[in-house]
């Protein structure tokens, strides 16, 4: 028997009844008084209509309603319809009805309110069904009296309320606050349809405006994005405050290297040498100051030789160095000596025009131990 015949009993009620196809948005029957609820001028200009426009939200109530009218559950509730986009408060009463094809279809009867309820609390309704935040309505015992579409996506339409939670303690702990009139408030890891997730949890109780009982309101918001990111800023604090750690272990490290590759040398009472290998560059130089003037005024020094036999090939960069020590020396009083002059470096000072007149420059480091010992006698 096709949809039409079964349902002709239905042609001459007074009460607005369709059909309605959730698989492909269309009505599929209606009587009279729905063709004149939903403005349409013949059955045939309704069964037009492409209503596949209709929000995520109101989708997954409609969803959500299939699978109780499968297993002989009824639904009712009120909504607000736009026939031909004029809003209409309408008393739904839905149960499931065979298609065609064997598919389930929704078979709806509509009461309009004859008084509209105020726009702010269709406005609120409205905003409670499209909002991205979950919420869900218990009993004083647990259970689910209402739940939005934004938890029914969440969650599922027909899991209980304590699947949402890895065990029991949460909403054992949620009831038993709500029961002692306190507000719940927790972060917590959650079971939702796509896996787990970060959800803020807030649940108050409050009168059911329908029943009069109380009832317990739960909000859940979606935190996970916030905790990752959180995560993610605490593991790269992490990771540069172990980053400081090493480089400063390094610059400790680079300074005992600069230390033991130019030490200062004590070669008699008033003279101290300090043998340069490797590269001399600005850094180095300075650190190489630094030691030398304190060993000067520690030990009195007449004489500080800067043996350069050991140094890398130097440029006019390592010859304004050199210059810059014997200064520095110059100033405390001592006499600066540089050894291991090479002919070659020796061409290297003068066409680098560095002013090196206050350092006596020698041959070798022997060179220079004796003519200390000669000025000092």
């Amino acid at each position: 028997m096709k949809l039409h015949e079964r349902l002709a009993a239905l042609e001459s009620s007074p009460v607005p009844t369709w059909v309605f196809d959730l698989d492909f948005f269309r009505q599929r029957w209606a009587n009279k008084p729905a063709l004149e609820l939903w403005r349409a001028s013949t059955a045939e200009e309704l069964y037009g209509r492409d209503y596949s426009d209709m929000s995520e939200s109101t989708r997954a109530r409609m969803r959500g309603y299939i699978d109780g009218f499968r297993v002989g559950r009824t639904a009712e509730e009120e909504w607000t319809l736009y026939p031909k986009g004029e809003p209409v408060t309408v008393k739904l009463f839905m149960t499931g009805v065979p298609l065609d094809d064997g598919r389930t279809g929704v078979l709806i009867q509509g009461f309009v309110k004859e008084k509209a309820p105020s726009p702010d609390l269709v406005r609120s309704i409205e905003a409670l069904r499209h909002t991205s935040v979950m919420v869900t309505l218990l009993d004083m015992a647990g259970e689910i009296v209402l739940q939005n579409p934004a938890a029914q996506r969440a969650f599922g339409a027909s899991a209980p309320f304590h699947a949402r939670f890895p065990d029991d303690v949460v909403p054992e702990t949620l009831l038993a606050a709500a029961r002692d009139g306190e507000v719940f408030l927790l972060e917590t890891a959650v079971r939702t349809e796509s896996g787990e997730r970060w959800h803020a949890i807030e649940a108050r109780t409050l009168p059911d405006p329908a029943t009069g009982q109380t009832v317990i309101l739960v909000h859940h918001t979606d935190e996970t994005a916030r905790r990752g990111a959180e995560r993610r800023a605490a593991e790269e604090g992490q990771l540069a405050e172990a980053l400081r750690g090493t480089l400063a272990l390094v610059e400790r490290q680079k300074q005992e290297i600069l230390a033991l590759s130019a030490p200062v040398l004590e070669v008699s009472a008033r003279t101290i040498a300090l043998p340069i290998i490797g590269a001399l560059d600005a850094a180095r130089a300075a650190e190489m100051e630094g030691r030398i003037l304190g060993a000067v005024s520690a030990r009195g020094a007449e004489h500080v030789i800067l043996d350069l036999t050991g140094a890398d090939a130097l440029t006019a960069e390592t010859a304004e160095q050199v210059a810059r020590l014997g200064h520095a020396i110059r100033l405390l009083g001592a006499r600066p000596i540089a050894t291991g002059i090479t002919s070659k470096l020796a061409r290297t000072l003068v066409h680098a025009n560095v002013d090196l007149g206050e350092i006596l420059l020698l041959r070798s480091l022997r060179d220079g131990i004796e003519a200390a010992r000669r000025e000092r006698t």
